[in-house]
């Protein structure tokens, strides 16, 4: 039997994805988003510093990149551009420079287009392990979660190669035979493969004490239809 890829249209920006499944999902968490375009900046920049202010005070935020097709269903950026971590939304200064970083990092990518997104969210805390999840084996697309961590509450260990501590889990075995610490993400993951009808997914995410966060989804682009 042919699995193939969905060709679903949430997969246009890190963004949209994340709202999309911030709606449905119920077996992990999202962090608040707050999103908005640079010709949006552009014009409001004062505004936007507002809302992130009154959005998310009293916690740390992260400023991410949300390119238009960063994480399509045909090409993959992961890491061309920049996110800033551990900023003070009631500093309006901080704040500015973030937002003009990952801007910026769009521009020394040749990547100009004004729809591109800057996407802000509270920042996880308390997180105990993180790393990326692929749902499938890279570049064969074998029957296997592959699962790539670090322990402690870093989250950019993994996605920089900095660690490189991996689990590989078949996709069928029964959940009473995956290991404890690592069935909460296999259960979230299995329900983010069927609302989005693909069942090879990157997926980044952060483990708490009682939650899985998820950073980022986006579609496995380097193998081949499944067999």
């Amino acid at each position: 039997m042919i699995l193939k890829q969905s060709q679903n249209n949430v997969f246009t920006s890190k963004s949209d994805v994340l709202k999309f499944l911030k709606k449905k999902i119920k077996k992990s968490s999202i962090e608040p988003i707050y999103s908005f375009s640079i010709l949006d900046w552009q014009k409001n920049k004062t505004k936007i510093l507002y809302t992130i202010s009154k959005k998310f005070n009293k916690t740390t935020i992260i400023v991410r990149s949300s390119a238009i097709g960063e994480d399509s269903d045909v090409s993959s950026q992961a890491g061309n551009f920049d996110s800033i971590l551990n900023i003070n939304p009631n500093s309006k200064i901080n704040t500015r420079k973030s937002i003009q970083k990952v801007i910026n990092s769009y521009q020394k990518k040749g990547n100009l287009n004004k729809n591109n997104q800057i996407l802000i969210q509270k920042q996880t805390s308390n997180i105990s392990k993180s790393g990326v999840i692929f749902s499938r084996v890279i570049p064969n697309g074998a029957p296997y979660y592959v699962i790539n961590f670090e322990v402690g509450d870093s989250t950019d260990g993994v996605t920089q190669g900095k660690i490189n501590n991996t689990v590989k889990i078949f996709r069928k075995t029964p959940l009473a035979r995956i290991p404890k610490e690592w069935k909460k993400l296999i259960i979230s993951v299995k329900e983010i493969e069927i609302l989005l009808k693909n069942s090879s997914l990157d997926i980044e995410f952060g483990i708490t004490k009682n939650t899985i966060v998820i950073f980022q989804v986006r579609p496995l682009v380097s193998i081949p239809k499944i067999n």
